[in-house]
């Protein structure tokens, strides 16, 4: 019995070593292929997209036609595309063919966060036998979902925080490759695309270049206030000291009124500080977003939403705006009218 146990472990011996050899003999292209084929990971590269997009299911099939039209230029044996379509919330539905994605109807009131396409094809190549697996994703999202970023800080894993500034991106590619010229054509095919998509517009033109400077306006604001007032304080000090005591205010007077002059300052600071949050907070809610998406009724109705929203916003903003331009310019003009006549 020990002696059959003892033949068996050398006859399993001998099948190592000559498995040893055996892959010691292949080419180290070969054995790389051979290793990622049955369980390796291969090289990948990745493009992060940073640009505000605006997509409908125009745009996604659009893609998948460019990247079906890069395939088509080398020696592809097979290709499957599948796309996954997360929803606000938690819902996930996914489509394990392209055919299934260009005949779902889209009536759901849900609305998309998320859209994940990946191309999974085998190319041949010719310092292979096989045909090489190459994989290209593109992940397109409105938002980094909580759960995910918990799940990283979970990990307590180095490379998983690394992840962090592509899964807030608005989108990014990545192609797992073994050929790189195929990678580096993927990845410009997906760039031209990405770069000629529309972007959001739920905010109005008008409104977005005040949005985008609401800080300066609210300084500016805030400041012009007590400025304006300072200003017609001081004209009115003139004005008294030319039309009512000849020139010769007495020093008393005059200490009094700058007393006056300082200690109101602190209101108008105030008051400037009033209108610049209000002006401030109108613009701050004009919402946007970086990726919007139009395939669903629930999209089409929360566009129709926050761009109706958006203008209401905006039309408060103007109003608050309004009512600090007339306190300034109503200020300026009595300075100017005491100042002009003292």
């Amino acid at each position: 019995m020990a002696e059959n146990e003892n033949n068996d472990q050398d006859q399993e011996g001998h099948e190592l070593q000559r498995a040893d050899e055996v892959v010691a003999k292949l080419p180290r292209d070969q054995l790389k292929s051979l290793f990622y084929l049955l369980n390796g990971k291969p090289d990948s590269r990745i493009k992060v997209f940073s640009r505000p997009i605006y997509l409908n299911k125009e745009d996604i099939s659009e893609l998948n036609d460019c990247v079906t039209r890069k395939l088509k230029t080398h020696s592809v044996d097979s290709q499957i595309t599948t796309m996954s379509v997360g929803y606000k919330g938690s819902e996930i539905q996914e489509f394990g063919t392209w055919h299934e994605f260009e005949q779902h109807p889209w009536n759901e009131p849900e609305c998309i966060e998320e859209i994940v396409i990946k191309w999974d094809f085998l190319v041949r190549l010719d310092q292979y036998e096989l045909p090489q697996r190459h994989t290209l994703l593109v992940r397109i999202s409105s938002d980094m979902k909580p759960g995910k970023f918990l799940q990283l800080i979970a990990s307590g894993n180095s490379d998983d925080f690394e992840k962090i500034d592509v899964l807030t991106s608005p989108a990014f590619c990545r192609v797992d490759f073994i050929n790189a010229q195929i990678s580096k054509e993927l990845i410009n095919v997906v760039s031209d695309w990405y770069e000629g998509r529309k972007q959001p517009a739920l905010i109005p033109d008008f409104y977005y270049w005040f949005k985008r400077k609401r800080q300066r306006i609210a300084e500016a604001l805030h400041h012009s206030i007590p400025f304006m007032f300072a200003l017609l304080w001081m004209s009115f000090f003139y004005w008294m000291d030319s039309n009512i005591y000849n020139g010769d205010v007495d020093l008393r007077i005059s200490a009094i009124w700058i007393f006056f002059g300082l200690y109101a300052l602190n209101p108008m600071h105030k008051v400037g500080h009033m209108l610049a949050s209000k002006v401030f907070g109108k613009l701050e809610k004009l919402e946007g977003s970086k990726v919007v998406f139009e395939f669903t009724s629930g999209d089409k109705k929360k566009i129709a939403e926050i761009t109706d929203t958006n203008r209401q916003r905006g039309r408060k903003f103007l109003k608050a705006s309004a009512w600090a331009l007339f306190l300034n310019i109503l200020a300026g003009l009595i300075a100017a009218y005491l100042f002009v006549n003292s």
